[in-house]
């Protein structure tokens, strides 16, 4: 009989977890486990290579340049409160305005403080007016920023002025400054005199950005008007002048001299092509008077102190530019009035050639002034207005180098605040002294040439309408040649 085989049931242990033999391990159930394990591995490897990919291939991180606003003021109630909602209103808005209040004895320092968003710094011991107040805000609050814009208190941004000027410096090499295009605004004369120097102040302004976008852009001056520079550029002058600040407290053209400046360091000084400014107008011939003597003479005495190079070589034909002009203009009334005198005066036509080309010249700088007129069209085409504002200019000029050659020292400054708040500052007596000696000397040239031989007389005339005929025609040539000169589609 066979033997039966006897079965016996597998030991069970309660508690704990049973030990499988291997041979559970076989069949659907391994399988499924290691499908799941390599799924897991497989997401944990794209994971991976995704976060690699996204750190090896992401857009790199723009930093947000910072900019800080000074705003050196003095008795400006009547116009810092538009300048502070034109700056508060930007399409790109500072990251501070800091209004330094510079021995105010008005309201500016109380309308400034209204604004939210506006730091307002009071000047401590400043005696070097603007130029201290820049100086005492920049070394306040300049860390941490990569622009600094130094803004007038009676200058008006365009809406989107701050962010031209920063678009275009931050794409400069070597950075270090960019100035606005400036303009007045007409609207500011209450009174014919008033819109009348405004025109011309417009005209002036409008040649001046005109010549300086056709030389590259290139500026000898980036004007205080309103003015954005590379923070990293002006403590680079403020370490190379050993100063506190970069701007220079012995001149009264400070913007000029720290223009001069970070040029010798090779730094860019440009005009903008695209942002514009509306910068306050003198309304009074006292105070233009005074403001360009101020700009003059600190000029004359920056030349004198500095040696030529590309730089000053600018400046030096800009005077001597200034200087032909005054000549011709004197020259011809002198010889006019010598000839008619002693009946030598013969009329050619050609002399009625510089006029026309010098209207046309005009009528183009007068067609592309901003919000331009009929009014400043008609006082381009007549000539006069623009003939007197020169003379002006020229006599300006003069007595500013006259001041500077005899080593006469003036605030000019203070002659400016005076003269725009209207102040006597005894002119009207200084006026009639010049007119007396002007009177007392042009008296006895009149009586020394009327009772000269004749021979000196044909002689001086001879000689010298024929060097008036060569300089007026040299000055007729290159006013063609600024009217032939195309713009490049570029807006004064």
């Amino acid at each position: 009989m066979a033997s039966r085989e006897l079965i016996v049931a597998p030991k069970v242990t309660y508690g704990r977890t049973a030990e499988l033999a291997p041979a559970a391990w076989s069949g659907p159930d391994r399988d499924a486990l290691l499908i799941r394990a390599a799924s897991r591995a497989g997401e944990v490897r794209r994971a991976v290579s995704r976060a690699v990919h996204d750190v090896r291939y992401r857009p790199p991180r723009r930093k947000t340049a910072k900019m800080l606003v000074l705003i050196p003021a003095h008795n400006e109630e009547d116009s810092i409160g538009n300048v502070l909602n034109a700056l508060l209103t930007q399409t790109r808005v500072p990251d501070r305005i800091v209004v330094m209040a510079d021995n105010c004895t008005d309201k500016t320092e109380a309308i400034a403080r209204r604004f939210r968003g506006v730091t307002v710094m009071r000047t401590v011991g400043n005696t070097e007016r603007k130029v201290g107040a820049l100086n005492q805000g920049w070394l306040r609050w300049q860390a941490g920023y990569d622009y600094v814009a130094g803004i007038d208190a009676d200058t008006i941004l365009a809406p989107d002025c701050l962010q031209q000027l920063e678009t275009e410096l931050a794409v400069t090499p070597r950075a270090g400054g960019v100035m606005a295009r400036y303009t007045f605004d007409q609207r500011l004369g209450a009174s014919g005199m008033a819109r009348l120097l405004i025109r011309m102040q417009r005209l002036e302004f409008a040649s001046w950005t005109a010549d300086a976008l056709k030389r590259n852009r290139k500026t000898y001056v980036l004007g205080g008007q309103c003015s954005l520079f590379s923070n990293d550029a002006l403590r680079a002058v403020a370490d190379r002048n050993q100063t506190r600040g970069p701007w220079d407290t012995s001149t009264q053209v400070e913007d000029m001299q720290l223009t001069g400046d970070l040029k010798a360091m090779k730094y860019s000084a440009n005009v903008s092509t695209t942002a514009r400014a509306y910068a306050g107008p003198m309304l009074t011939l006292r105070s233009l008077w005074a403001q360009r003597r101020k700009w003059d003479e600190g000029m004359a005495r920056l030349l004198v102190r500095s040696t030529v190079n590309k730089w000053t070589g600018t400046l030096w034909r800009q005077q001597l530019s200034l200087l032909s002009n005054g000549i011709t203009r004197i020259g011809f009334a002198f010889l006019l009035a010598a000839s008619l005198m002693v009946h030598q005066y013969v009329w050619n036509w050609l002399w009625a050639f510089p006029p026309v080309v010098a209207a046309i010249l005009n009528l183009k700088l007068a067609w592309r002034v901003p919000n331009r007129s009929t009014a400043d069209l008609v006082s381009a085409v007549l000539l006069v207005p623009v003939e007197i504002y020169l003379i002006m200019r020229v006599a300006c000029a003069t007595a500013s180098w006259a001041n500077v050659l005899s080593g006469i020292k003036r605030d000019g400054w203070a002659q400016q605040a005076r003269a725009e708040q209207g102040a006597a500052g005894g002119g009207a007596a200084k006026i009639l002294g010049t007119i007396l000696l002007v009177a007392v000397i042009v008296g006895g040239a009149v009586y020394g040439w009327t009772h000269a031989p004749l021979l000196v007389q044909r002689y001086i005339l001879t000689v010298g309408w024929a060097g008036l005929a060569i300089i007026t025609a040299l000055q007729t040539l290159m006013m063609v040649l600024r009217i032939l000169r195309p713009s490049r589609g570029l807006r004064p």
